[in-house]
């Protein structure tokens, strides 16, 4: 990827409009990029999996491809449904070179039964968009578990490392945003 010019936020399905107002604020001051919004996509019939009551979320990142036009533009996918990659029963989000999904189904505390907390909710939304969005850009997991790229096993991971980056993957997120190659993997989960 060349220089990132931007992040694109695209969302798939029935999703809250304050989640993406909240995307817009917090995303620049974390990845220093600015931040637009696109025209929502459907929740694609053919990424649902009946048998799990989820959906594919390699199915859903696939769709966001060509949606960009600008090669160097990050798409990000949010999406309000419960999502799975192969392996796992669930993932927050899953990205590849230039794009990233994340999923608010899991985030909000009322899954976990405690009751509303859009402090809290707000937070995981922006750890996990910052997480993948890091990984769209080639930074694979830290082991740092402070760090935004520790990868989350459960909703505490989450909470435990915030949206920040740890110093060793800023410095390679701000590398990679001034448009220089990588050495990581292509495809991150």
């Amino acid at each position: 990827m060349a220089e990132c010019p931007g992040v694109t936020l695209i969302p798939i399905g029935g999703v809250d409009p304050i989640i993406l107002q909240w995307l817009k604020e917090d995303i620049p001051k974390i990845l220093s990029l600015p931040v637009t919004d696109s025209h929502p996509l459907p929740l694609f019939s053919h990424a649902f999996r009946r048998d799990r009551n989820q959906y594919l979320a390699d199915d859903l990142l696939a769709n966001l491809s060509p949606i960009i036009h600008d090669k160097n533009t990050l798409s990000l996918g949010i999406t309000d449904a419960d999502i799975y990659t192969a392996g796992l029963n669930f993932v927050f989000g899953i990205a590849a070179t230039g794009r990233a999904l994340i999923s608010t189904f899991r985030l909000r505390p009322e899954a976990y039964g405690m009751p509303p907390n859009p402090r809290v909710y707000r937070w995981r939304v922006l750890t996990e968009a910052v997480h993948e969005c890091g990984h769209a850009l080639g930074l694979p997991h830290c082991e740092h578990p402070g760090c935004v790229m520790f990868f989350s096993n459960s909703i505490a991971d989450t909470d435990r490392k915030g949206p920040e980056f740890c110093f060793r993957c800023r410095r390679r997120i701000e590398w990679v945003k001034m448009g220089n190659r990588t050495d990581f993997h292509s495809s991150f989960q």
